[in-house]
């Protein structure tokens, strides 16, 4: 499990926690004071419930979208639980696509030459802040009223509880299973990373676009949003074929594993053991395999899904590890592989793959080439 992972975890059983203890307590007691009469409490609890969830989730990522039209950026996909508004060329289209978010996600690209990012960011705490006052005001105010309609006082708590749970997950400043706006907030506070994600975002547009990208700038300063950008600018030295400049971002990143994830540094890993088998004499990749890959990493290469691991995997078995079955075994993850990759990444990755199998079989001639598995 990547520690992401773990502290997304630990951060989902804190609000489960939390939930039961206030749903057994203060709403429990509520519901039973000021619940409606004409309906049964399990009902009531379940639409509001419904009701809630669904108001925070909507009024989250339109937040998002308001915040990040004020800080100088255009919405390109609005998705709210998968239900998505997106563009396409120059029409708006809906459809169901995955997001990376507790609920939603919504995708910007730069519009203006000053950009402020934290104002995607600052706008659902200022929407929560709100949504505070305004369930704590409505409570009080059918309370000190004696209104007939009461029920809206166990109806503000659930509302509110809804959206802090929501809210301290979001606010939370690290990266759980997503990056939350209390992650990117902190990211923010170093210019450097400010700059690393406009550029991201201009990257992603130009390849939603179809339009070739044709610079990326290399941070010398290593951080988790630069090392994305570095990243990418790896592709586009292996597009290019320069092999040298690509190896020297791969080992940029690896002195910098601090800042890398387990399956980012795993994977950095395979590119490197890649272009030192095919670059370098085959004794010098033998011995640098034995230096940098430990069983660990051995075996996370051999079992990984996704391309990198896979097009690295094919050059160690065939030129290492001699292993025909082996080189088999990788192919046939490949397209498994290629739908789980980005769009951008799939073109660049065939070649390099196919340049990995040529590689092999030639080195191989008694081998028979089969047709990787579809």
């Amino acid at each position: 499990m990547r520690k992401e992972e773990l502290r997304g975890l630990i951060i989902y059983t804190l609000m489960i926690i939390a939930a039961i203890i206030i749903g057994f307590t203060v709403i429990r007691e509520q519901m039973a004071t000021y619940g409606p009469s004409k309906m049964s409490s399990l009902g009531f609890i379940i639409i509001v419930l419904v009701v809630s969830y669904l108001v925070n989730v909507v009024g989250l990522e339109l937040l998002h979208t308001l915040g990040a039209i004020f800080g100088g950026y255009k919405v390109t996909s609005f998705n709210v639980l998968g239900l998505t508004l997106y563009k396409k060329a120059n029409s708006w289209k809906v459809g169901f696509r995955d997001f990376d978010g507790i609920s939603g996600e919504t995708k910007i690209a730069p519009r203006k030459e000053k950009l402020n990012p934290n104002l995607q960011s600052w706008f659902p705490i200022f929407g929560y802040a709100i949504e505070l006052g305004l369930c704590i005001v409505v409570a009080s105010i059918v309370k000190s009223n004696n209104s007939k309609a009461e029920w809206l006082i166990p109806a503000s708590t659930i509302m509110l509880l809804i959206g802090s749970m929501m809210a301290f997950y979001n606010f939370v400043p690290l990266k759980l299973d997503s990056a939350t706006d209390g992650y990117k907030m902190r990211l923010f506070t170093n210019p450097i990373n400010v700059k690393a994600y406009n550029q991201m975002l201009e990257i992603q547009e130009k390849q939603r676009l179809g339009e070739k990208v044709e610079e990326i700038l290399v941070f010398d300063e290593i951080t988790e949003f630069t090392a994305e950008i570095d990243i990418l600018a790896i592709y586009k030295y292996l597009d290019d074929e320069k092999f040298e400049e690509a190896e020297k971002i791969v080992d940029k990143l690896l002195e910098n594993k601090k800042v890398l994830s387990i399956y980012d540094y795993n994977r950095l890993i395979a590119q490197k053991l890649y272009l030192v088998i095919l670059t370098k004499p085959l004794e010098e990749a033998k011995q640098l395999y034995d230096e940098i890959a430990p069983t660990e990493i051995r075996r996370f290469i051999a079992n990984d899904f996704s391309m990198p691991s896979i097009r690295a995997y094919v050059m160690i078995a065939g030129m290492i590890e001699g292993s025909e079955s082996e080189v088999q075994f990788a192919r046939q993850k490949v397209e498994k592989a290629k739908r789980r990759s980005l769009p951008s990444e799939v073109k660049s990755e065939e070649k390099l793959l196919e340049k990995a199998v040529d590689f092999v079989y030639k080195s191989h001639p008694k081998w028979v080439r089969e047709k990787a598995a579809e």
